[in-house]
């Protein structure tokens, strides 16, 4: 009688356990193997090892290679296991591969059950099969249960992400925890990154380069040691919530007790540059200060920068390259847009002398606000309260299975969305008088004199300045020699202080401390109403010719 072994582990750190190649169980499952090979009076003539494989499903190497080794000798007596659920834990390729070896002249014997070929024998291979699979499953669900547990209150489930490390800590009770840190040496560059990034300067290729000429590399899993960082691997970076302390399983999102690496604030502005490169600048790699500033006053699309003859830099309208829409805007030259920016800047620049209206108005109505804005600080606080405890109660409802996964999401958004919003309630709310007002003082300065610091800037700090106060200039060319911005969307504070009738207000309001006189359609209140797209200052004008 001839006789093949088959062995197999789970996990890759059964089979090197105790430094040895083999583990304890495989050595274990062989003897027991081979002493059953003897009292079959059968010889052991191949032996086949699967390390660190689940038998879930039947492709594994080395259970492949045996099936093709029975099938390819024919005269293979037995196929000797140690259990049941080492062959499969998939009561189909458990039949399939059953048959496949009857097919072939060869017996399935277990060591520990008696699955010969009687009748009752082959019933307890069945029973044992779907036993098998059952433990299978059950386990994965009890492990999917497990890791949402330990989502909900904040924990990573799986590893933690570049920048970060797995590693253990011992509490005081004695009981080991695993527990997440900041990687000392990885997570000074992962905020290099999203910084850079979000100046819209570079791509995530040539952010993958720079990185790598860093030293930035993978961590080690396993065998595989540390190598180069991938350009997928920094794309899934650049979109991770976790570097912003939150934990996502299974679609639904979790506040996490990691320590977040990068502020809220600029990880939006990062999202919105990946947005606005996923229109194709892959293929342009020209660099100047208004990319991402720029957009198209007639269809409103991106203004992308191109090299003809690899001599002239021209914007050109991507809505109208791609002929996503009708836009008829030709190639403007990238010295007529710069120079009716720096024009622009001057109906932005707001007279020193108004600057005692404001702050004296602002100051009033701060004044007025904090003592009413107690009970939206009372609502809002509750408010949070009450979203938590949905949050909470979302969370338990995954964990059982009592909601669908595309609900959960859909309800983690909404719930997520209005957290949002009632922190910025709650910021608005207790803001500390002496931080605005440094503030304002700040911002009042440098509308005071933008458009000479613009002017003499050179083409970093021209980013800057653009990125501070626009959202998004809009161009557009009024004649072929005439480029003009013919309207701004501005950040604040900048939407405010150019807002319609806004120095009038402010100096009403001075004049009248402690009477509210700001027109309110609705329970919000707020200094004036929101800027929309900024139209220029009366009586100044706003095209500039090219030079």
């Amino acid at each position: 009688k001839r006789a093949v072994i088959y062995l197999r582990v789970s996990t890759a750190k059964q089979a090197e356990k105790d430094d040895d190649p083999d583990g304890y169980s495989l050595p274990a499952q062989e003897e027991a193997c081979r002493r059953k090979a003897d009292t079959l009076g059968a010889e052991v003539i191949e032996v086949f090892v699967d390390r660190g494989e689940s038998a879930k499903t039947a492709d594994r190497p080395e259970f492949q290679r045996m099936l093709r080794f029975v099938k390819a000798h024919g005269d293979i007596d037995y196929v000797i296991l140690d259990k049941v659920d080492r062959f499969a834990r998939n009561r189909r390729d458990d039949a399939n591969t059953l048959f496949e070896l009857r097919a072939a002249g060869a017996q399935l014997v277990s060591v520990k059950e008696n699955i010969d070929e009687t009748p009752g024998g082959q019933l307890l291979h069945a029973i044992m099969a779907g036993i098998a699979e059952f433990y299978s499953r059950n386990l994965a669900t009890e492990a999917l249960k497990g890791m949402t547990q330990k989502a909900k209150v904040g924990g990573t489930p799986g590893r933690a992400p570049i920048g970060y490390l797995n590693t253990r800590k011992r509490l005081d009770t004695g009981r080991e925890v695993r527990v997440v840190i900041v990687d000392p040496d990885r997570a000074r560059l992962v905020r290099w990154a999203f910084e850079v990034y979000a100046t819209g300067e570079w791509t995530v290729r040539t952010l993958t380069d720079a990185l790598g000429a860093k030293g930035l590399k993978s961590l080690p899993h396993g065998k595989k040691l540390p190598g180069p960082v991938q350009v997928s691997q920094i794309a899934h970076m650049l979109t991770n919530r976790y570097y912003i302390g939150r934990v996502t399983f299974k679609g639904v999102e979790y506040e996490g007790r990691h320590e977040p690496l990068i502020p809220e604030a600029l990880f939006e502005r990062v999202q919105e540059v990946l947005r606005s490169h996923s229109a194709g600048e892959k293929q342009r790699t020209y660099r100047h200060y208004l990319k991402s500033t720029v957009y198209c006053a007639r269809c409103g699309s991106r203004l992308c920068l191109t090299n003809a003859r690899g001599q002239y830099l021209y914007f050109f309208c991507l809505g109208r390259h791609q002929r996503r829409t009708n836009c008829d805007l030709p190639y403007l030259p990238v010295a007529g847009i710069e120079q009716a920016i720096v024009c622009y800047y001057r109906t932005i620049q707001l007279p020193e002398e108004l600057h005692p209206i404001i702050r004296d108005g602002l100051r009033a109505e701060l004044e007025h606000q904090q003592h009413q804005a107690e009970p939206e600080i009372t609502y809002a606080k509750k408010r949070l309260d009450e979203l938590e405890h949905e949050r909470r109660r979302l969370a338990r409802a995954v964990v059982t299975g009592a909601i669908p996964d595309d609900i959960a999401r859909e309800e983690q958004n909404r719930i997520a969305a209005e957290i949002k919003r009632a922190k910025a309630i709650l910021a608005a709310a207790e803001a500390v008088f002496e931080s605005i007002e440094a503030s304002l003082n700040a911002a009042l300065d440098l509308a005071s004199r933008v458009a000479e610091v613009y002017r003499l800037g050179d083409a970093h700090v021209r980013r800057l300045i653009n990125q501070c106060f626009f959202k998004q200039l809009l161009i557009d060319l009024v004649d072929e020699d005439t480029v003009t911005v013919a309207a701004a969307d501005l950040h604040e504070p900048w939407a405010t202080l150019h807002a319609e009738g806004f120095i009038a207000q402010m100096w009403h309001h001075a004049q009248n401390l402690g009477q509210d006189h700001w027109v309110r359609g609705s329970k919000d209140k707020s200094l004036v109403p929101p800027a929309g797209i900024e139209p220029a200052t009366h009586g100044l004008g706003n095209r500039c010719s090219i030079p």
